[in-house]
C-alpha cells in the first residue's frame, strides 16, 4: 500500500490555485496525485476572501469580477474537500496556542503562524508555500520540527523526488 504524504497548503499557496499564478501547476499536481493528501484551513479560505478584496481596491477586479472570482473559488474548494482531493481544517485552540509559541520562538506574522501550527499539529510532511516569510525558517522548520518548507515555484518532478515517489 502506497503511503500518503500529508501536504499542507498555506493561503498563498492555494491562491496560486485560483487566481493562476506562478506554482499552481504545483498545487494543482499534488491535488490531483494519489499519492498526496493535502491540507489547508477554513483560515485560507478568509485570506482568499481578503485577496480578492484587496484586488477589488487596488482596481484590478471589478466588483462584479470579484464577486464571480468569489463565487467560483467558493464553489471549487467545496467541490475538493466533496471528492476528497482537499481537507480543509477547522481553527482550532490547540492550532492557536502553538501559534502563540511559533511567533515567540520564530518572530512570525500571527497568519503564517497559525498555518505553521495547523501543519504541525496535523504532522504533516511538508508545506506549500509562496511567501517569502517561510523561506528563511526553512532549514530551521526542517531541522526542529521536521517540516519541509517548499516552494511553489519548485517543480512537482523535485517534490515527488523529494519524498522517492515514482509515478
Amino acid at each position: 500500500m502506497m503511503r500518503k504524504i500529508d501536504c499542507y497548503l498555506e493561503s498563498s499557496a492555494l491562491w496560486n490555485l485560483f487566481y493562476n499564478e506562478v506554482g499552481s501547476s504545483l498545487v494543482e499536481s499534488c491535488l490531483t496525485h494519489t499519492q498526496f493528501q493535502c491540507i489547508s484551513s477554513h483560515w485560507s479560505h478568509l485570506e482568499i476572501t481578503r485577496g480578492i478584496k484587496k484586488r477589488v481596491n487596488q482596481d484590478e477586479l471589478s466588483a462584479v469580477e470579484a464577486e464571480q472570482l468569489q463565487l467560483f473559488i467558493d464553489t471549487d474548494l467545496k467541490r475538493l474537500e466533496n471528492k476528497k482531493k482537499l481537507i480543509l481544517e477547522q481553527v482550532t485552540v490547540e492550532n492557536l496556542q502553538l501559534a502563540k509559541r511559533i511567533i515567540k520562538d520564530y518572530n512570525m506574522y500571527a497568519s503564517d503562524a497559525l498555518h505553521l501550527a495547523t501543519a504541525l499539529n496535523l504532522n504533516c510532511e511538508v508545506i506549500l508555500v509562496d511567501d517569502y516569510h517561510f523561506k528563511r525558517l526553512d532549514t530551521v522548520l526542517m531541522k526542529k520540527e521536521g517540516l519541509l518548507i517548499f516552494s511553489t515555484l519548485n517543480s512537482f518532478a523535485k517534490l515527488k523526488s523529494t519524498f522517492k515517489i515514482q509515478k
